[in-house]
């Protein structure tokens, strides 16, 4: 089978890794790629937002399935695209990624199917923001409305913060993605990662994760891609789990198909675990980023076929396995990210890494320039993964030899694994 991975960063590298341990695969292809991700895939340079070209390459290699990693493809229709041509994909259509790539239309599909989650109001101009500012409690949360790579999300303390995030957004920060902001009330509680497989009609629990948006110790900072994860989380027991499916995912599997949307692929509920149940803070259409990570490290079914069964429509006799440990990634990044930063900085230690640790490396921001050597080419440059019997044991294992990795500027946190409460 000859499979396509579209993407280039860590959780791509942690998909093909999967993807090739399994005997079904003949020849694996990932667009754009990275450094790491070259070692077990045919690198393609393809433009994500060029579908045309993503089909064509398809049709002339006889591509058996295409999984798209990343919310940039799904988002631009390539799955639509896909099912015109009869190219086999595991992955939502435009219209069911509108739960990402919008999350007024999220809301409006909370307020419908009666799903939990904060209180809000939408908002096109800054004038309307502004007035709205002077009867509510802070702190509040704003954010664009489509696609800003985890950037486009402000907690406001006061009104000017609020005002000063408002502004920017509506100014065109964001794009397209700032057209729209929501403004909405700030929950309390601790923040969970929840995913489930869907097939169209069915769908299976995928596991779930914490992850940690913040940029700097302790939560703070500026919002990131995310800067580290963990699996399973702490905070879902199973009565939670539970809660989780009856109240948030199987309302909008309902919900979804009442609009004639069917939703096949991953999808991921960041959620807020509050001292009344688990709220819905936003959907995602993909595996996280880096939450993929720890959870494919946990997975013992093979993912293959799982996404096979997935993009036909037949999970309803399928079971996602995943291992008892804990599994944990720290993500080492660029000097400045996820504002201003540099690239082209040479990526020292990789050797004598490799013999001290078990650790895995996954590649995100990574490129070999002109002589071979392996530089940095984004804001989030490697992903660190390992597991243990307890948080505790995999913390130690990735952060005992984290300091033999080092760039001109790198950055990591050092309290991954730490929990958190809002």
């Amino acid at each position: 089978m000859k499979v396509l991975v579209l993407g280039s960063g860590g959780r791509e590298h942690a998909i093909c890794k999967k993807l090739s341990q399994s005997n079904e695969i003949s020849k694996l292809y990932c667009a754009p790629g990275n450094a790491g991700i070259s070692k077990i895939a045919n690198i393609v340079d393809l433009n994500l937002e060029n579908n045309t070209a993503i089909i064509n390459f398809c049709n002339n290699n006889k591509i058996d399935l295409v999984i798209p990693g990343s919310e940039i493809s799904l988002a631009n229709g390539i799955v639509n695209e896909l099912n015109k041509a009869n190219i086999n994909s595991f992955g939502p259509t435009k219209e069911a990624a509108s739960l990402e790539s919008s999350k007024i239309f999220t809301k409006l599909l909370c307020e419908k199917a009666n799903i939990p989650t904060a209180k809000w109001k939408e908002f096109d101009n800054s004038n309307n923001a502004l007035k709205y500012l002077t009867n509510i409690k802070y702190p509040i949360v704003i954010k664009a409305d489509g696609l800003a790579a985890g950037k486009g999300v402000t907690i406001a303390k006061n009104y000017t913060d609020a005002k000063e995030s408002i502004i920017s957004a509506l100014s065109g920060v964001f794009g397209e993605a700032g057209k729209k902001i929501i403004i909405e009330e700030f929950l309390r509680g601790e923040e969970a990662s929840f995913f489930v497989l869907c097939d169209g009609k069915n769908y299976i629990p995928f596991g779930n994760a914490q992850d940690y948006k913040k940029l700097l110790e302790k939560n703070l900072g500026p919002n990131t891609g995310g800067m580290g994860a963990y699996s399973p989380a702490s905070v879902i027991d199973k009565n939670t789990h539970n809660e989780i499916i009856n109240k948030i995912i199987d309302p909008t599997i309902k919900e979804l198909n009442k609009l004639n949307i069917k939703f096949v692929g991953f999808l991921y509920a960041g959620l807020m675990i509050t001292n009344t149940g688990p709220k819905l803070i936003e959907y995602n259409v993909r595996l996280g980023d880096p939450e993929c990570q720890v959870l494919l490290d946990r997975l013992e079914s093979d993912f293959l076929d799982l996404c096979i069964n997935a993009s036909k429509g037949n999970i309803s006799n399928d079971i996602a396995v995943f291992n008892e440990k804990t599994s944990l990634c720290v993500v080492m990044t660029s000097g400045g990210y996820p504002k201003k930063y540099e690239i082209g900085f040479l990526v020292k230690g990789l050797k004598e890494f490799a013999q001290k640790s078990s650790t895995t490396l996954f590649h995100a921001g990574t490129k070999y320039d002109t002589k071979g050597n392996l530089v940095t080419s984004g804001g989030r440059v490697l992903n660190l993964v390992n597991s243990g019997k307890n948080i505790d044991e995999a913390r130690k294992k990735i952060y005992s030899t984290i300091n033999e990795i080092n760039w001109t500027n790198s950055y990591f946190r050092t309290d991954i694994g730490k929990i958190y409460k809002n």
